[in-house]
């Protein structure tokens, strides 16, 4: 599951760099804390059982896979798409609860497999919990109305 999450930000990073000079990667933490890297030609991504490292122009960070909550690319010539989501989840990547904010009552969510196959339908409220340990571990989208965004089932 861990060489999925990488392969995904990887293929991210070199999608980033085919289509601007400007990359940013940005780690947010499960307590909510960010931190935004912007990322050299040579920086290199890579994790070990249970920390990612970055290492950028000379300098290597880490972080505790299970502290988390999302990373992602960003160039400065597009909209990235957590500005463009208008909810939220974490963690992700998850193990067995989702959780959703920033949506309004009674929503109905949908979960697809990466094949695009419905594998979940679920009435939530406002900041509510999806279980998700049904499902294999994997990549998946969730859509919200006609917002998605992806997560990844440990």
């Amino acid at each position: 599951m861990k060489k999925l999450f990488l392969s995904v930000l990887m293929a991210l990073a070199f999608t980033c760099s085919l289509h601007a000079q400007d990359v940013s990667f940005t780690i947010v933490k499960t307590d909510g804390i960010s931190s935004t890297y912007t990322m050299s030609s040579d920086a290199k991504i890579y994790y070990s059982d249970t920390q990612l490292f970055l290492d950028n122009n000379g300098e290597t960070v880490s972080y505790n896979l299970s502290d988390l909550r999302k990373a992602y690319f960003s160039t400065n010539e597009n909209v990235d798409e957590v500005e463009n989501r208008q909810f939220d989840i974490y963690p992700n990547p998850v193990k067995d609860v989702l959780r959703i904010t920033n949506i309004t009552d009674n929503q109905l969510v949908t979960i697809y497999s990466i094949n695009g196959k419905i594998v979940k339908k679920i009435d939530v409220s406002t900041n509510d919990e999806i279980n998700v340990s049904d499902l294999k571990s994997g990549l998946y989208i969730i859509g919200v109305g006609n917002k998605y965004s992806k997560f990844i089932k440990l």
